[in-house]
């Protein structure tokens, strides 16, 4: 039997086309007048080809990481939003190392009997980040501390790194209104990146990288978002457009110091 094809046919009417001339010229000006740095959202095409990105979901396997009644592990969270950031990179033409992209450890990579498996886990990364030769990298983690009271995202980069400190800036830039709209009246919320020569990881890779501890386990509001899956797969998105931000600006950079 054969059934008849549907065929769906959209009128427009004749007076909605001035309207939509005017919206394609209103957005061409835009693109014009406005630097991209601060339009990533209308990116077009692969704004990102040819840029390598490294991301290092943070912990894995016996490694849980920080969590709440072990049913909200760190390792968990920052491994499925570390899947997410990588296809929305790929989709905009990025090449993609992501450390990890199952539920393991990564100290098998740095074999020395000498050193415990935490130490050889964190060298693994390092070595794997290193490698691939990436132009930027995000270690993604979930913060803790003993005050419950404390919450936000920080974006922690090494000393002495003027790049990784741009990178932080503009992932802050995207990600920080999530957490100011979700804050009660009084409350204290992280939205300033910090610098910190603590993180062997960030003192270690070669390129410009940010270690972002994405909220806090500790503190109940922040523990109610992490749980939410589409205020992940926001978060994921505006680090997306960090990335754009960052790498955008970066280009305008040299080409300023061509001219």
């Amino acid at each position: 039997m054969i059934f008849p094809r549907k065929i769906s046919l959209v009128v427009i009417p004749t007076y909605i086309w001035p309207l939509l001339i005017l919206l394609v010229l209103f957005t061409t000006a835009a693109v014009s007048l406005f630097p991209p740095a601060r339009l990533v959202s209308l990116y077009y095409g692969h704004p990102l080809k040819g840029v390598t990105v490294a991301i290092d979901p943070g912990h894995g396997g016996i490694d849980s990481g920080v969590h709440f009644e072990s049913v909200i592990l760190e390792k968990e969270i920052v491994l499925e939003m570390g899947l997410e950031l990588r296809r929305l990179l790929e989709q905009a033409g990025a090449r993609v190392m992501l450390t990890r992209d199952q539920d393991e450890d990564l100290s098998q990579y740095y074999l020395d009997d000498n050193l415990a498996r935490h130490r050889r886990d964190v060298r693994g990364r390092v070595k794997l980040i290193n490698a691939s030769s990436a132009d930027l990298l995000i270690s993604l983690h979930i913060n803790s501390i003993y005050d419950p009271s404390v919450r936000g995202p920080i974006a922690f980069y090494a000393g002495g790194k003027p790049e990784s400190k741009r990178l932080a800036r503009a992932i802050h830039n995207q990600i920080n209104p999530l957490f100011s709209a979700d804050a009660k009246p009084g409350q204290l919320v992280h939205q300033q990146p910090q610098e910190s020569n603590a993180f062997y990881i960030l003192n270690q890779t070669t390129m410009p990288g940010i270690l972002l501890e994405i909220a806090f386990m500790t503190n109940p509001d922040d523990r109610r978002l992490l749980k939410n899956k589409s205020f992940r797969k926001k978060m994921v998105q505006k680090i997306f457009l960090g990335v754009v931000e960052y790498s955008y600006g970066q280009e305008a950079n040299e080409k300023d110091l061509s001219e």
